[in-house]
């Protein structure tokens, strides 16, 4: 959150300058923010991921860096999926989807011992390993700030994350989870027109919950440079940092079954094409 502060203020500051020519009427080609648009490209993600099957209150659970325990690879290259439309005759109004997925394996012989779910693995032993993320996002916006300038929203959106990981050795066995978390989230946004072609672009996404035996926490954070040299076509750069973690011990969460604990984050840089309309 705080790393949104000062792109927040600095949004406020670029406000005070002149108009770009833009129309003030939402049904204006002229007019800065899309009606509809479909974001497509790829990014770079630098990636840690630990997990836990098993309650550590009870001593039966110890955490596992996939990684550095696993041999997992520590970036990955990802594509990804984006759609927004603006809706109602003043475009405050706007719905949003993303897809992407990462999926990584990896094979290792192990340099020590590793306990998955109470299975160990010792010293020696080749161990199969894989760790696939989906991720759906579905949000919806209200602009309370708009203008031909600066757009400043704040909304409510759904993530939801099949993940599925596991860890196996000839002669040992497998051990892994596969759950589906759906995690409602509070989204804020702030675009700014800095020309009729260049734009600066923060989204946020959050979520908190504790409840019982289940803890939950995502928080999606997006800074993004457009660049829009054609009437319908634009280019993007963005910085993207993602954090999910869900540690559970039963069933006090709809859909979450299972006694451990996920944690998973990543930085990416993402450069994409964007369609507009």
């Amino acid at each position: 959150m705080k790393k949104a502060v000062p792109v927040l203020l600095l949004f406020l500051f670029l406000a005070a300058f002149p108009r770009h020519g833009f129309s003030a009427d939402p049904a204006d080609p002229n007019w800065p923010w899309e009606r509809y648009s479909l974001n497509f490209g790829g990014f770079v993600a630098d990636i840690t991921s630990d997990v836990r099957l098993g309650s550590a209150n009870l001593g039966a659970g110890i955490d596992v860096n996939l990684e550095d325990a696993l041999g997992l690879d520590t970036t990955s290259k990802v594509f990804r999926v984006g759609a927004a439309v603006r809706f109602g005759k003043s475009r405050r109004h706007q719905a949003e989807f993303t897809w992407f997925q990462l999926n990584r394996d990896a094979s290792k012989t192990l340099g020590r011992d590793v306990v998955v779910d109470n299975v160990v693995y010792p010293i020696g032993s080749k161990v199969e390993s894989f760790l696939d993320v989906r991720i759906w996002k579905a949000a919806y916006n209200y602009s309370f700030f708009l203008d031909d300038r600066i757009n400043l929203a704040a909304g409510i959106g759904l993530f939801v994350m099949p993940i599925k990981y596991g860890v196996s050795a000839s002669g040992i066995g497998e051990t892994g989870e596969d759950i589906t978390a759906p995690l409602p989230v509070v989204g804020f946004r702030a675009d700014f027109a800095l020309t009729r072609k260049w734009f600066l672009k923060q989204t946020i996404d959050l979520f908190y919950l504790k409840l019982g035996d289940f803890k939950g926490v995502v928080v999606d954070s997006i800074t993004a440079v457009e660049y829009k040299p054609w009437k319908n076509l634009g280019f993007g750069l963005a910085a993207n940092n993602f954090r999910v973690e869900i540690e559970a011990d039963g069933k006090d969460y709809p859909n979450i079954d299972f006694v451990g604990n996920i944690k998973f984050e990543y930085v990416g840089l993402l450069l994409y094409g964007k369609l507009y309309y």
